[in-house]
């Protein structure tokens, strides 16, 4: 982004701020362009065009007027050079064609100097004699320096005064590995001489020096073994230059008429390229020469006022939309909702007794009161608390049973709660999760479900062994225990009576977590030993229509003592991340046999 900062502006104004950039359809944009352009005769039949264009930013149609017609002008140039450019484009296409021969006669005429040095054939012959005596100079090099490998040879099998060997770089030798080498050895041999000397050789460290020198004798071997073969290929290339150019002293008649040729054709092709290089240069100064002849008479500008837009009509508009839209869209939403919203959709629908009300949790976990004690959500649940003993009277031991239509609406969320509460209170209290499909609810207090409500029932464990202490004070947990095969027809047994007279020995309060009743009928099985049950809605989640049922259950005496409660009122979220995610017939569950004989329940 390019920015223009006015004078007496600063440029603290710019930084730490947002900047939007919206690049659109180039396709888009011209279509929008021409759309919204006009174009008019000045008068009808003259030469003058009138342009104008409506927008919301002035200066940026003024811009793409101008721009229009520097295009428009571009178009006509390029039409009347169009002649010129075809022209240069043919001669570019000849030169590129001269080109090629001129090269070859040029490379043939370079092959003839690399092959015949020069062509002052006049000075050649003394040329070649004095090119033979620089050849047999360097062939004379290599003699020396394969007397120095000799050299170095024949003291290495020696063996004696290795520490007086001459370095190559003395002679002009200028290998770095067979320098380092020869270095090295001389160091060693140093070395060890005077470690003889000192310890009369007594000294450990000889005999490994002597060992290290003998591995780079065979180091320096082998280096001259390779330079030696690389020198050889040099002075096998030094005699064939040597008879190279007594060959070409030879051939100097020849050589002058070859010359001649390769010049006459030569001369040709550059002739006809200097012409056709003229030629375009006559081209491009005809088509730099050109004028467009359209021109502007008078430069866009600003004509008139603003005739969009019409601020009282779109602010009356906007009034009447901002009233009457809203309006018809909350009619519309409550005349299409299905679902309860209020304590008045409640009373619309059935005469069952309202008991109160639930805020909406915030927290994750469902132990809100024993959690956040002070919470609008924890004064709900005391609330509950004291109208429920408003229904149930005076009895001393009393059972609450805690079910709901469908999973989601915070019937465990109630139970767990509403058992805080009373164990808070001071009074001993049991939460039974009477869920076996589903066993959800030893989760919350962070305890295990090996042994539960199932086993008991199924007198794989005994009641004592079943229920657990959680860290409510007070408050004791009989969980669903390990998912069976049969969860109804366990609570048709007989002891399911005896359980709760048992319990009621021991506890004040019995809270009876239950499925939903629109999916299983496990709730109408156990309603029959409570003294009062709670039916959870839960607000914009549970359908009208199913009060409409449980209306009818009330009536039919299938649930007695029944109250409805109304969960996540106000809530300003999603809702609880809290569910069964269904409940099905299909257990992953079955049968073992021990040695013994005994038999217990497995999980795939």
């Amino acid at each position: 982004l390019i920015f223009k900062i006015k004078e007496g502006e600063k440029v603290e104004s710019f930084i730490d701020k947002k900047y939007s950039l919206v690049i659109n359809d180039p396709n888009q944009v011209a279509r929008s362009y021409s759309g919204r352009l006009n174009i008019e005769w000045a008068e009808m039949g003259a030469g003058i065009l009138n342009l104008s264009l409506n927008g919301t930013v002035p200066q940026k149609e003024i811009d793409f007027l101008n721009g229009l017609i520097v295009r428009y002008q571009q178009n006509d140039l390029e039409r009347k050079n169009l002649a010129a450019t075809r022209t240069v484009a043919f001669i570019n296409t000849q030169l590129m064609n001269i080109s090629d021969s001129l090269l070859f006669f040029e490379r043939q005429l370079e092959r003839f100097k690399d092959k015949n040095v020069t062509t002052n054939l006049e000075g050649e012959a003394l040329r070649l004699y004095q090119k033979l005596e620089m050849l047999e100079l360097q062939k004379t090099d290599f003699k020396v320096r394969e007397s120095y490998y000799q050299y170095i040879k024949d003291n290495i099998s020696k063996g004696t005064n290795l520490d007086q060997i001459v370095l190559p770089e003395a002679i002009g030798i200028s290998d770095n590995i067979l320098g380092r080498l020869i270095g090295l050895m001389v160091d060693l041999q140093l070395e060890a001489r005077l470690a003889l000397q000192s310890d009369k050789g007594q000294n450990p460290l000889v005999n490994e020096k002597q060992k290290r020198i003998n591995e780079i004798k065979g180091d320096i071997i082998e280096s001259l073994k390779t330079l030696k073969s690389g020198d050889l290929i040099k002075i096998e290339y030094l005699e064939n230059q040597i008879r190279n150019a007594e060959t070409k002293m030879a051939k100097l008649p020849l050589a002058e008429r070859q010359l001649a040729t390769i010049k006459r054709n030569y001369g040709l092709q550059e002739n006809l390229y200097v012409y056709l290089m003229q030629k375009k240069a006559e081209a491009d100064i005809s088509k730099a020469s050109n004028t467009s002849d359209i021109i502007v008479v008078n430069p866009p500008g600003i004509d008139g006022g603003s005739i969009s837009p019409k601020k009282s009509q779109n602010y009356s508009i906007a009034v009447a939309v901002g009233l009457i839209f809203p309006f018809g869209l909350f009619v519309l939403l409550e005349l299409f909702n299905s679902k309860v919203q209020s304590r008045e959709d409640i009373e619309k629908i059935t005469d069952i007794p309202f008991i109160g009300g639930i805020g909406h949790k915030k927290l994750d976990s469902n132990l809100v009161v024993a959690q956040n004690p002070k919470s609008a959500v924890a004064e709900s649940f005391r609330a509950l608390r004291s109208n429920l003993n408003y229904f149930t009277g005076n009895q001393d031991k009393k059972i609450f049973l805690v079910t709901s239509s469908l999973s989601g609406e915070g019937k465990t969320f109630t139970s767990v709660n509403l058992a805080t509460v009373l164990a808070l209170s001071g009074k001993k209290t049991i939460l039974i999760g009477a869920d076996m499909r589903r066993p959800r609810i030893f989760e919350d207090f962070q305890l295990n479900n090996e042994n539960g409500l199932s086993t008991y029932l199924s007198e794989m464990s005994d009641l004592s062994t079943a229920i657990q202490p959680t860290a409510i004070e007070n408050l004791y947990l009989l969980p669903g225990g390990p998912v069976p095969p049969n969860p109804s027809e366990l609570l048709l047994k007989e002891k399911v009576a005896n359980m709760f007279d048992e319990l009621k020995k021991s506890y004040d309060y019995i809270i009876l977590d239950t499925p939903p009743v629109a999916l299983v009928t496990d709730a109408f099985v156990l309603s029959k030993y409570a003294d009062h049950t709670l039916f959870v809605v839960r607000q914009d989640y549970t359908p009208k229509i199913i009060l409409r049922t449980i209306h009818d259950y009330y009536k039919d005496g299938r649930i007695k003592n029944l109250s409805l409660v109304l969960n996540d009122i106000f809530r300003s979220g999603p809702g609880y991340g809290y569910g069964y995610g269904g409940y099905g017939y299909s257990y992953g569950y079955g049968y073992n046999y021990n040695s013994k004989g005994d038999k217990s329940y497995y999980e795939e």
